[in-house]
């Protein structure tokens, strides 16, 4: 009974050996860009973040303009694991990269611990395999890696735990220094998943389970050569693009068919 508590106890140590840091951004942010009115809610979708984070020996809100260095070498224990959130406002995986490479790239080289950076933002992962390129070309010890997630659209952000109909409507993707994740989430995991009147007629990548990348969009305006406003009437999903745009060129085949008819029953 003793051997089993204190296995107990050593697991619960090892799942709280953890030190977890959300970062923001202010008006004059090196990245992410932080407007002003909005620097709250940023720091409250922090808080929801570390909240999020429930095996977090260290929690710690800082502006993204500040260096994590200071704090970690006064907290950060050997081996230890830290994991990154960031909540605001992104461009692009250029962005992604560029912050990876100044912020966090010498952190690593420094302590001998992994990293895992969680970015909330819209489009930081708007081309994966860039990123994915960049975390492979790090070639870091086996002993350590870094694991980065962000959406590959607009995002809903941290806001997602505090919506019931839109829970992980964001199409995330993911990278690794290890190259042991898939880049793309799988499809099965987001197809016919609900989306957001703002995600609307964006597209991202998803993998079939026999390792095929394909295109999903959030199905609602779709661009046709014909009629640039055709719109489905259904709540918007994200759905296969190949199989929405047969399903919209029948639409419109059927609709003019009926305007010919119903032109011909004018004549008459």
């Amino acid at each position: 009974m003793k051997l089993l508590l204190l296995l107990l106890i050593s697991f619960i140590q090892v799942g709280q050996a953890n030190v977890c840091i959300c970062q923001y951004p202010k008006e004059d942010a090196k990245y992410g860009g932080g407007y002003r009115g909005e620097i709250g809610f940023y720091k409250m979708g922090c808080a929801l973040w570390i909240l999020s984070e429930g095996r977090c020996r260290k929690k710690k809100v800082i502006d993204i303009n500040m260096s994590l260095d200071p704090y970690l070498n006064k907290v950060l224990k050997p081996q230890e694991k830290v994991k990154i959130g960031f909540v605001g406002h992104w461009s692009s995986s250029e962005e992604f990269i560029e912050y990876l490479q100044s912020d966090i790239e010498p952190l690593l080289k420094k302590y001998d611990s992994s990293f895992e950076v969680e970015n909330t933002a819209c489009s930081s992962m708007d081309e994966p395999a860039k990123v994915q390129d960049y975390l492979t070309g790090l070639q870091l010890n086996e002993n350590k890696y870094i694991n980065v997630e962000g959406s590959q659209t607009t995002s809903i952000g941290m806001w997602d735990k505090l919506s019931i109909g839109f829970r992980k409507a964001d199409l995330i993707a993911n990278g690794d220094s290890r190259g042991l994740k898939n880049v793309y989430p799988l499809c099965k995991k987001f197809i016919n998943r609900r989306c957001t009147g703002f995600q609307e007629g964006e597209t991202g990548y998803c993998q079939s389970d026999s390792g095929v990348n394909r295109k999903l969009i959030c199905h609602g305006k779709i661009k046709t050569k014909l009629n640039s406003k055709l719109k489905l009437k259904q709540f918007k999903r994200w759905l296969y693009l190949d199989e929405t745009q047969n399903k919209v060129k029948d639409l419109i085949k059927q609709t003019e068919q009926e305007i010919i008819e119903i032109r011909r029953g004018v004549k008459l």
